[in-house]
């Protein structure tokens, strides 16, 4: 603690994209009263919004005299202060200006660009030890999908030159995809013909929510 003293707790993030606020915030008090009560100890909430959506920061229910008011912590990407991640030390500031800057660039391939390279200089900045340095490039290079054709070559070829080469991670994160995306079309071809969603995640290794989605 910052006191000096030691406090034993448990974290519980949750990050939300999609603006589902209302069902998003139940979850949170379900997740949050599970964990109570598994580890019967102190538990604090966050939820950590990504996408352009407004924040909600409670569940309310009540059922004829019962209530029930649960507030958690929100951090919202969107309304992140850019400067102060700039010069941030921590890695979870790079993590959200990574996240902030996609939200910025929408779907234009030069500013997504243009930021990754920003990104890149203010990782090299920071005096990480390789194998973090390649942690937070990794990501960078993939929340900025930097692998999309219609990035600026050039752009690509300052990532494949950096001094902290990143092809291993370029190799993994498309090994990756390319399994998450055939588990998806097999998922597709099972739903066709009817099988159960316990069937197709045992098959597949794909979530509930992955495999509704594609309903």
């Amino acid at each position: 603690m910052k006191t000096g003293g030691d406090q034993r707790i448990a974290f519980h993030i949750e990050q939300q994209h999609r603006d589902d606020r209302h069902f998003f915030a139940k979850r949170m008090f379900q997740s949050y009263y599970r964990m109570s009560d598994k580890l019967q100890m102190p538990v604090t909430s966050l939820a950590i919004f990504t996408g352009n959506i407004t924040p909600i920061d409670i569940y309310t229910a009540s059922c004829y005299g019962t209530e029930v008011n649960f507030r958690y912590n929100v951090f919202h990407v969107a309304s992140a202060d850019i400067k102060k991640l700039e010069g941030d030390e921590r890695i979870f500031a790079l993590v959200v200006l990574a996240a902030r800057r996609m939200l910025d660039s929408g779907e234009n391939p030069a500013d997504r660009g243009k930021y990754s390279l920003e990104l890149l200089n203010l990782t090299r900045g920071r005096g990480y030890d390789t194998e973090r340095a390649r942690s937070v490039q990794k990501f960078i290079y993939r929340i900025l999908r930097i692998r999309d054709e219609k990035i600026d070559p050039k752009v690509r070829e300052v990532w494949r030159m950096q001094l902290i080469p990143i092809d291993e991670a370029v190799r993994e994160i498309q090994i990756r995809d390319a399994k998450e995306e055939m588990a998806i079309e097999v998922a597709r071809s099972m739903l066709a013909e009817g099988l159960s969603t316990e069937v197709i995640k045992r098959c597949t290794g794909l979530d509930d929510r992955s495999i509704l989605s594609l309903g």
